[in-house]
């Protein structure tokens, strides 16, 4: 196989790669009004989604890792020092432009993955808060604290804490 049928593998690979993590973006979006909603049905199902997605990504990362170490065998370099600019600069124009485009169009997605993990991240971090002040209400509620004062009054400590409603 000569090096330009191993640069359209690579740049198959990361097509499929680019078209997964878009999936995996779609998926991120319907994650978070599940979340919001309270709709645990629609969040396993999201959270299902997510874990197949990765499972092919993390597959098709072993054929883009063996395909840039059988690309690097035959270009002569070592395949840590492999990157898509580097192989962008070894092959002629067609072919250097798309490997280009892919590289931009996944870092594009890294980015937006990013964000919408970050976000994602704050409204659990949010509904974990909600649950914890819930739990804490409800404990108090159990359990009563009377306090005994000098006076031989007997008060009740007001219960505090966040109370979870149907959306968050």
């Amino acid at each position: 196989m000569n090096t330009d049928e191993m640069i359209e593998q690579l740049i198959e690979i990361l097509s499929r790669e680019t078209e997964l993590y878009q999936a995996l973006s779609t998926v991120m979006k319907k994650e978070r009004p599940a979340a919001i909603q309270s709709d645990l049905t629609a969040f396993i199902e999201a959270q299902t989604e997510k874990e197949n997605i990765l499972l092919n990504l993390e597959r098709l990362e072993e054929q883009r890792q063996n395909q840039i170490k059988r690309l690097a065998d035959a270009l002569g370099y070592p395949p840590k020092d492999m990157n898509l600019t580097m192989i962008s600069q070894l092959v002629g124009e067609p072919i250097a432009g798309r490997l280009k485009q892919a590289g931009s169009d996944l870092s594009a997605l890294f980015d937006s993955l990013k964000i919408a993990n970050q976000s994602n991240k704050r409204l659990f971090e949010h509904s974990r808060e909600l649950l914890t002040g819930s739990l804490s209400l409800l404990s108090e509620l159990k359990t009563p604290h009377s306090i005994y004062y000098r006076t031989g009054n007997i008060q009740n400590n007001p219960a505090s804490g966040k109370c979870v409603c149907g959306e968050i």
